[in-house]
């Protein structure tokens, strides 16, 4: 009996291993029959990566630069290490223990010790590892450090937009070319584009480059740091992020993956007055319908690494 069982586990343990090492096929398409191809990964990182592009493009709006209008996006993770102190020093940590072990519960076991931000970090390293398939791709990735080294900073640039946004407010970025020695072209090449980014230490060069606006982003600093109540600045989609928050919440209760009605537009503080933010929300809704519209009927993984492959 103790064979039978030992060479049970023994083929799960490789099944399951197996299946993870799988090798699939994951069809890439360009512009041209000729900028299309295919590329063959683990079925661990296909996943890795469904998860991450979900979540990235769906509830973060990476898909906004990835197609539409939005020059750069930003999100992070934590380090594990971060993570599990964090967890540790949560002043509802007995509740939650209870509320998950007493009686047990499965449901709130997985939901309060759903490692996510291992999830966003795994995925990201999958990103990076399959990047170089697309080296006249005009997206970049960066990671910075922040927050005392805790959390790691994930950035999407698109280098054709970020130069034409920063064209058109040269005045604003003038003096952090002049000080790095580069001209707005010269955000094409990778190293002086992260030498500028690294120099963007200002709530209204980041704001206008994540597409926010150039005079919210400016607000948005002038603001920043007072009472919620007494500024000025409101979200440009009350209504819109309340059910989306509701049904994400849903959800991520009942286990269910989140789809494509779950695309959030960018979030961000705005003048809801006045026409930037009027404009910015005409063309953001405009841009949801065509990544819908996008995404419809396709392969996540297979859809956005499509979206890499542009020049």
């Amino acid at each position: 009996m103790k064979r039978i069982l030992f060479f049970l586990s023994t083929f799960l343990v490789i099944a399951y291993l197996g299946g993870r090492y799988w090798p699939v096929t994951v069809q890439i398409h360009g512009s041209t029959t000729d900028d299309s191809f295919s590329l063959r990964m683990p079925l661990k990182d296909k996943k890795r990566l469904e998860y991450f592009f979900r979540d990235v493009c769906f509830l973060n709006a990476w898909a906004y630069t990835l197609m539409g209008s939005k020059p750069m996006s930003i999100h992070q993770y934590r380090k594990p290490r971060a993570t599990i102190q964090y967890f540790i020093d949560n002043p509802e940590l007995k509740d939650i223990l209870l509320e998950c072990f007493w009686p047990p519960n499965f449901r709130n076991i997985c939901f309060f010790f759903n490692p996510e931000q291992l999830k966003i970090k795994l995925g990201w390293e999958a990103l990076n590892k399959y990047i170089h398939y697309f080296p006249n791709s005009r997206f970049v990735l960066y990671t910075s450090d922040a927050f005392n080294n805790e959390i790691i900073g994930l950035r999407l640039i698109d280098k054709k937009k970020m130069a034409q946004v920063v064209k058109k407010n040269m005045e604003d970025f003038r003096q952090i070319l002049h000080a790095q020695a580069i001209e707005a072209d010269d955000l094409f090449d990778n190293i002086k584009l992260r030498r500028f980014l690294k120099a963007l230490d200002h709530d209204g060069y980041l704001g206008t480059l994540l597409g926010f606006g150039r005079d919210n982003a400016w607000l948005y600093h002038k603001y920043r740091g007072m009472d919620l109540a007494k500024s000025p600045m409101v979200s440009p989609w009350p209504e819109e992020e309340v059910v989306n928050l509701e049904k994400l919440s849903q959800k991520d209760i009942t286990f269910q993956p989140w789809d494509l009605s779950d695309l959030f537009y960018p979030r961000f503080a705005c003048d809801p007055d006045s026409e930037e933010t009027k404009q910015l929300k005409q063309t953001y809704r405009q841009e949801r319908e065509a990544i819908v519209k996008y995404y419809e009927g396709k392969d996540v993984v297979e859809a956005t690494l499509s979206l890499f492959n542009q020049k």
